[in-house]
């Protein structure tokens, strides 16, 4: 397979093995990551996540932890640990992974980056964000964004862009895992 490389706001991940090449089983990535830059607080309920740093300094938090790694180290997020992390250091953060399994990944973080690309913003637009977190909310979630906002927003945001047709890009939508 050719590797897949999305960018947004000074983050470049790279999918150098996909779901399709592993039947599911591990999506591995590459990542780089600017000074500062790195994704919000999130959870994978249904994968484990691991990072290995091979050039920089990445700070890692949890709900319980907070902690850097540096080049040669790794951690392995369990699935349902809730975590961010970030370029702690001055230059670009290179860093290898995997999420396993599979699941729906890709499609989500395909879609959240070019989201926020056609944004022009660090987050998605809050109509690609309503779809996706609710779509995918049994497999991941961005802590990022409030409850009431989740419970509250999103629903009209739902309903506002299935009239309107703004999640007809969505009609290859895998199922989600339950």
């Amino acid at each position: 397979m050719e590797t897949l490389t999305i960018k947004k706001n000074g983050e470049t991940l790279i999918i150098t093995k996909s779901a399709a090449e592993t039947n599911g089983q591990v999506t591995e990535f590459e990542g780089i990551e600017e000074p500062g830059i790195g994704p919000p607080m999130h959870v994978h309920f249904k994968q484990e996540e691991k990072v290995k740093i091979t050039k920089g300094k990445m700070r890692v938090k949890t709900h319980t932890k907070e902690f850097s790694l540096t080049e040669g180290q790794e951690y392995t997020f369990a699935a349902g640990e809730a975590h961010q992390f970030w370029n702690e250091g001055t230059e670009p953060l290179h860093y290898s992974g995997y999420v396993k399994p599979s699941n729906n990944y890709e499609y989500f973080i395909r879609h959240i980056y070019q989201s926020s690309n056609e944004a022009n913003d660090d987050k998605p637009n809050p109509f690609d964000a309503a779809f996706l977190l609710t779509k995918y909310k049994s497999e991941m979630d961005m802590l990022v964004i409030p409850k009431p906002v989740k419970l509250l927003v999103f629903p009209i945001l739902l309903a506002i862009g299935k009239i309107t047709g703004k999640f007809r890009k969505f009609a290859d939508a895998p199922p989600a895992v339950h």
